[in-house]
């Protein structure tokens, strides 16, 4: 294979998106950003195995490794940590393609983060949308697949400013959260989380979301359209019904935010697929896989990301997985990866984090 022929994009129709994989739409102004630190946009491309041309259209597709990695080297290369953040200032619904179109059309907040969770996979299959109700207080957020890979610090830093730019849009300029999680280490710097939050931030966390009082996901959504509403939900409904999620993908969706929420099982997953657990069961044996395999695969992939990427201890971690101790936690990871979750930790914790140390150029 040719230089070129590696660096050709990849583009599909949009829904028609491989799993572990996203459309690029929310990085497609990345080449002007970086121009703007004196950084050669092509140069830094070809080093992670890109081109300018993928970004010059949102339907072209980026896997969250070669997205971490691009964005850690920006952050690098520009000396300036909190890179994202920066990016995704002027990134928000209209970044998702058609499911971000519809969001402004909702009839309220709550319809349209709804809507917003059970389409994204139209959009990204590399990660899904979070959101809870306990209570008083609401949660909006992102949880990516994948283990600890390059640069997810940067992935969830500027996935959080489009977060909080579509709850600005659909709730108005002024929104701001009770509170921000990034699930990644306190940076040395907080001065620009301050200055794009503008509301108390906890790092550590154990998943990535904004917290806002309940009461928001009633407000209406000023100037929606019933009608474009309709078109734009009957064009998503022929989308997805050509390029809906198999039974695995979605039974690992609801496993992944279960094991989020601390409260999975499998009768509880059954439930939300409207499905008898024996024969959800079954089908997924008929399709290769368990509900018990889907659920080591989720707890790995998340023990690994908080090892990886926060100094949460070990029993911390143990009751985020819902484990009864750190050492039945510990026996867990030992299982999954033949080496105690300490020694993971020292050898992998700080190396996803090549731009720590950098100085703050802006």
């Amino acid at each position: 294979m040719t230089r070129d022929a590696r660096l050709r994009p990849l583009k599909k129709a949009y829904g028609e998106v491989p799993e572990g994989f996203g459309r690029v739409g929310p990085l497609t102004n990345i080449a002007q950003e970086i121009e703007r630190f004196d950084v050669n946009a092509d140069a830094l491309f070809a080093s992670v195995g890109v081109s300018r041309e993928l970004f010059t259209d949102p339907n072209h597709l980026i896997s969250p490794q070669t997205y971490g990695q691009l964005l850690q080297r920006c952050a690098a290369l520009s000396a300036c940590p909190h890179f994202a953040l920066l990016l995704a200032q002027s990134q928000g619904a209209s970044s998702l393609g058609t499911v971000g179109e519809l969001l402004p059309h909702c009839a309220d907040v709550g319809t349209a983060l709804a809507h917003l969770q059970n389409y994204l996979h139209l959009h990204d299959r590399a990660g899904m949308a979070t959101r809870t109700i306990e209570g008083d207080t609401a949660t909006f957020g992102y949880t990516l697949f994948a283990g600890p890979i390059a640069g997810v610090d940067q992935i969830y830093d500027g996935t959080l400013v489009i977060a909080q730019n579509i709850m600005r849009l659909l709730c108005g300029p002024q929104w701001k959260a009770r509170a921000v999680l990034l699930a990644r280490r306190r940076p040395k710097n907080l001065r620009p989380y301050q200055q794009a939050f503008q509301c108390p931030i906890e790092f550590d966390a154990e998943s990535s979301s904004l917290v806002f009082p309940t009461s928001d996901l009633r407000l209406p959504v000023a100037g929606a359209d019933p009608d474009r509403f309709k078109l734009l939900k009957e064009k998503l409904e022929d989308i997805r019904s050509r390029h809906d999620l198999d039974l695995v993908a979605q039974t690992r969706r609801v496993v992944q935010a279960m094991v989020v929420l601390r409260r999975c099982s499998l009768t509880g997953v059954s439930r939300e697929l409207a499905m008898n657990p024996r024969r959800l069961n079954r089908l997924l044996e008929r399709a290769g896989t368990t509900y018990r395999e889907l659920l080591d695969e989720a707890r790995c992939g998340l023990a690994l990301r908080l090892i990886c990427l926060t100094d949460l201890s070990l029993g911390q971690i143990a009751v985020v997985l819902d484990y009864s101790s750190a050492s039945a936690f510990t026996h867990a990871f030992k299982r999954w990866k033949n080496v105690s979750p300490l020694a993971w930790r020292s050898e992998h914790g700080r190396s996803l984090e090549a731009t720590e140390d950098l100085p703050d150029s802006r």
